[in-house]
C-alpha cells in the first residue's frame, strides 16, 4: 500500500482546502452549530463540486472514484471541524452500491449522486455496537427504533438495519412520511442526533443478509477512526504552531525539553494513527478488510484522539480552554467520533471477544 497521495487525489485535496478556507470560516461553523442542522446551501455547492457523486459509479451518475478518494474529503472536512452529513452519505452510498440489487441501486444511487442525503440507523436501545437488530420489516414496511441516528431529521434516506423472515438485512426508509418519526438528542460534538421511531413506515427497498450489515458497520467504524485521525493531527498542528510562537522566559516555549518531549509523544500517536487508518480505508476498496483489525484501528484511533487534544489544550494553557479559540471544535469533534461506532472500550472488548473465540 502507497499513502502517497495520487495526482487526482492532490487536486482533491487542494480545490476542498481553498473551498473550505474561502466558504467556511469558523464563524460559519458556529452558525451551523447554533442551528442545529446542516446548512444546506453549502450540501449544494459540495454537490455541484462533484463530492456527493464521487464514490458512485460512473453508470450510477457519480465520477467513479474510491473510499480512498473519499477519504481525502473527509480529513479536510474534518480539518475544517465542518458538520456536515457527508461521511453518513458516504458510508450508505458505499454499503448500498456494494450490496443492493441492481434495481435498487439504479434508484438510488443516482439520488444520492445529486445530492441526497443518507444515513445509518443502526444503534439498538442497548447501544452495544455490533447487537442484533430490533427493528422488524414485513410487507414492505420496518418497525422499531433507533438511537444516535446523525441527520435524522434532514436526511433524505435512512439505512434501517432490521430483521426480515428471520434474517437481517437494511431496508431503505424515506424520512418524509408518517411512519417516521424523531426525538432530537444533544451531543458533545454537536452533531444533529436523534432517537428515530419507525412505525410501519414504508421501505424503498431492502438490502438482504448480515454481510451487508456487517460492511456497514464495519465502514462506519473505519471512516470515524478517520475522523478521529484528522482531528488529533489537526490538534497537534495547532500545538505546534502555539508552542513556536508563545515565548515564555525569554524564548518560545516549544525550546524546552518537556514541551518537546510532550509533543513528540503527541505525534507519534498522530502518525500510528495516519498510516492504520489510511491501510483500512484502502483495504476496502482492496476488498482485504479482515474485521478483526477494525476495532483494533478504531481502539487506537479513540485514544490518540483523547490524549492528543487534551494536551494540546494544556499545552496552549488558557486560550486552550476559551471557547472563542478553535481548539475546542476538534476536541468536540474528535472525542464525538470516538465513541462514533463503537468507542475504545467496545472496541478492545470486540478484541478480546476476537482473541478467545
Amino acid at each position: 500500500m502507497d499513502i502517497r497521495l495520487s495526482e487526482f487525489q492532490e487536486l482533491l485535496r487542494t480545490n476542498a482546502e481553498d473551498f473550505l478556507t474561502r466558504e467556511v470560516p469558523t464563524s460559519r461553523i458556529r452558525e451551523i452549530e447554533k442551528a442545529g442542522e446542516p446548512d444546506a446551501g453549502l450540501w449544494q455547492q459540495m454537490t455541484e463540486l462533484g463530492w456527493t457523486g464521487l464514490l458512485i459509479a460512473e453508470q450510477y451518475g457519480g465520477q467513479g472514484g474510491s473510499l480512498t478518494d473519499s477519504a481525502v474529503l473527509i480529513q479536510q472536512l474534518c480539518r475544517a471541524a465542518m458538520l456536515t452529513p457527508f461521511q453518513n452519505t458516504v458510508v450508505s452510498a458505499a454499503t448500498i452500491q456494494k450490496f443492493a440489487s441492481d434495481d435498487l441501486k439504479q434508484t438510488l444511487l443516482p439520488r444520492i449522486a445529486a445530492g441526497a442525503v443518507a444515513t445509518p440507523a443502526a444503534v439498538e436501545q442497548s447501544g452495544v455496537v455490533g447487537a442484533p437488530a430490533e427493528a422488524t420489516a414485513a410487507d414492505g414496511t420496518v418497525s422499531g427504533r433507533k438511537f444516535f441516528v446523525e441527520y435524522a431529521q434532514t436526511a433524505d434516506l435512512h439505512l434501517v438495519t432490521a430483521v426480515q423472515d428471520g434474517a437481517p438485512g437494511i431496508a431503505i426508509v424515506a424520512r418524509d412520511q408518517g411512519g417516521v418519526s424523531a426525538q432530537d438528542l444533544k451531543s458533545v460534538g454537536a452533531t444533529p442526533q436523534s432517537i428515530v421511531t419507525y412505525e410501519n413506515a414504508a421501505m424503498e427497498g431492502f438490502i438482504p443478509g448480515s454481510e451487508a450489515v456487517d460492511y456497514l458497520r464495519m465502514l462506519g467504524a473505519a471512516i470515524a477512526a478517520l475522523e478521529c485521525y484528522s482531528h488529533a493531527q489537526k490538534s497537534l498542528d495547532m500545538a505546534v504552531d502555539y508552542t513556536q510562537m508563545r515565548v515564555q522566559f525569554g524564548q518560545p516555549i516549544g525550546a524546552f525539553e518537556a514541551v518537546q518531549q510532550r509533543v513528540a509523544d503527541m505525534a507519534i500517536q498522530v502518525e500510528a494513527s495516519k498510516y492504520l487508518t489510511h491501510e483500512l480505508i484502502w483495504s476496502f476498496d482492496d476488498d482485504s478488510v479482515n474485521p478483526d483489525q477494525v476495532p483494533v484501528v478504531k481502539a487506537i484511533t479513540a485514544r490518540a484522539v483523547t490524549d492528543v487534544t487534551m494536551w494540546s489544550h494544556v499545552l496552549h494553557g488558557g486560550l486552550g480552554y476559551m471557547e472563542e479559540y478553535d481548539l475546542q471544535f476538534h476536541t468536540r469533534r474528535g472525542k464525538e467520533a470516538a465513541l462514533r461506532w463503537g468507542g475504545m472500550r467496545e472496541s478492545m472488548t470486540a478484541i478480546a471477544n476476537a482473541a478467545l473465540a
